[in-house]
């Protein structure tokens, strides 16, 4: 959960900079649906009931859909300042880092 960790100190960050709010306006509901995706498949595993394993792989591979296409556009626009596609770029390398976590987190569930 390292990942979330960074997200959240970045978020924090940004609000108290000011940056958050320079986030283009594209980009922030199709970041927020991906992190919406992401914590769907976050609540799925931490459920009481036991998760289904191809539900979950569905839930996380929509949601690497989503970042994959947010990355996609975000290199082709150009509308934001170095300051923001860094900012974007930070949030995005973390969402795809708790992916990451998420999809080997569940590889290691299936083991077991």
């Amino acid at each position: 959960m390292d990942h979330l960790r960074s997200m959240t100190r970045t978020l924090d960050y940004a609000l108290d900079s000011g940056e958050l709010g320079n986030l283009t306006a594209t980009f922030r509901p199709r970041c927020s649906a991906v992190l919406r995706a992401v914590a769907t498949a976050m609540g799925d595993i931490g459920r009481a009931a036991a998760t289904v394993p191809n539900l979950l792989d569905a839930k996380i591979d929509e949601a690497a859909v989503g970042l994959d296409q947010v990355q996609q556009q975000e290199r082709t626009t150009c509308e934001a300042s170095p300051t923001v596609h860094a900012l974007q770029g930070t949030l995005l390398t973390d969402a795809g880092r708790l992916l990451a976590d998420l999809r080997s987190g569940r590889q290691n569930l299936a083991r077991t």
